[in-house]
């Protein structure tokens, strides 16, 4: 190990720094990796902290302590001394296997460890980390990569979502992602599970789907596997819905995760050859982070503005008047979300902009709730509306 003056430290937390996932680590054909939720979690750390290194020499990485606690999500664990204990041993043993060709084309399977030495002392301020050099190629000076930050993956809490996370992250600019079934499978080390083998459980790949991916069918998804049947042409594709708890009656599952707690949405529709599952088609969006200093200032000077539209609404229900639903539709969907009011777009369908602040009567309710194919309460809870005083619902 090096002495911790020529260590790479890392003396803070950032939950905001962002991590570059090597693009080359989803090339599912020629790459295998598999972690514990907490051993992804710690190559992410590694990855955030020698990523930027322009030196050709990979430098050891000192972590302070408390830092890489919460850089697991341990810092509040009784057991946390141990946890990192069994996660560094981990990461050494756990081999990054990638897959090249000889010279006459045969297939080479390569295998080297993330890591070959650490030193975890109970009275000392570092964990000292030797990064092995035969994946310095994954790690630093990267010319395709993903962005992730820990203030999204460390919500992630199985192995499934923190290796599908980064994933995604890769391929959300494409807006959708094709793979089949089988490759994922042998990356994620599932083909020798007899629940999901095809040999052993006729069922093996709707399993899959709602096992690791989280997805189940629905009945939009089979009326249309009837229609093309019926006009002999392929299915169209159609976003399967999450599973769903049954004691919650909430989404669970790897998509319903990543949709919730980072800043991106997706969802997946599985492909038939045949009669089997063979492929899924992922859709993946990106959330709007923040809104914008211009979006902001635009939202001050519309205040009063939309005060006096709320104003004329009462006016019209008083006199009678019908307004046009279609831009009140418009008005209500027109101003940009935080990320964090987004949830999957597949299952609730919302806004894309957030509603101006308007007041509403139940007779206008009862019809928006109508051309949006939902009951009153719906509706109501979709808007967050309260009632007041007057009869009328206003924003909360």
């Amino acid at each position: 190990m090096s002495e911790q003056n020529s260590l790479q430290k890392i003396e803070k937390y950032n939950e905001n720094k962002v991590v570059r996932v090597s693009q080359e680590l989803y090339q599912l054909e020629k790459i295998r990796w598999r972690m514990s939720t907490l051993g992804y979690r710690l190559l992410f750390a590694i990855s955030q902290s020698v990523s930027s290194i322009e030196e050709e020499i990979l430098p050891d990485v000192g972590f302070e302590k408390q830092s890489l606690f919460k850089y697991l999500g341990l810092d509040n664990n009784n057991d946390k001394y141990n946890r990192l204990a069994e996660t560094l041993v981990e990461v050494g043993q756990n081999m990054l296997q990638f897959a090249t060709r000889k010279k006459n084309g045969a297939q080479v399977w390569q295998g080297y460890t993330w890591i070959t030495a650490y030193n975890l002392a109970v009275d000392e301020k570092y964990v000292q980390i030797c990064i092995n050099p035969k994946v310095r190629k994954f790690l630093m000076q990267l010319n395709k990569y993903a962005c992730i930050q820990p203030k999204y993956y460390l919500k992630l809490s199985s192995d499934y979502q923190n290796w599908f996370y980064p994933y995604f992250k890769n391929y959300v600019k494409l807006h959708q992602w094709k793979v089949s079934i089988e490759d994922l499978k042998n990356a994620l080390e599932l083909t020798d599970s007899p629940t999901y083998d095809p040999q052993k459980n006729k069922n093996a790949n709707e399993r899959f789907l709602s096992d690791v991916i989280g997805i189940r069918i629905n009945e939009k998804v089979k009326a249309e596997q009837r229609a093309a049947k019926a006009e002999k042409r392929a299915a169209k594709l159609i976003e399967w819905d999450y599973v769903i708890d049954k004691k919650t009656q909430k989404p669970v599952g790897t998509l319903a995760a990543i949709t919730q707690h980072t800043d991106i949405n997706v969802t997946a529709s599985a492909v038939k050859t045949g009669r089997s599952y063979t492929h899924l088609v992922f859709f993946m969006s990106e959330k709007t982070a923040t809104v914008s200093n211009s979006r902001k200032e635009k939202d001050a000077s519309q205040n009063q503005a939309e005060a006096d539209m709320g104003k004329r609404q009462q006016t019209r229900k008083r006199s009678g008047k019908n307004q046009d639903m279609r831009s009140i539709m418009q008005d209500l969907f027109s101003s940009e979300p935080s990320a964090q009011a987004i949830p999957n777009p597949a299952f609730v369908q919302m806004p894309e902009k957030e509603p101006k602040r308007f007041n509403y009567d139940e007779d206008k309710i009862r019809e928006m709730a109508k051309m949006s194919k939902m009951t009153f309460a719906q509706m109501v809870e979709k808007l967050k509306l309260l009632h007041d005083e007057n009869g009328y619902y206003k924003m909360a």
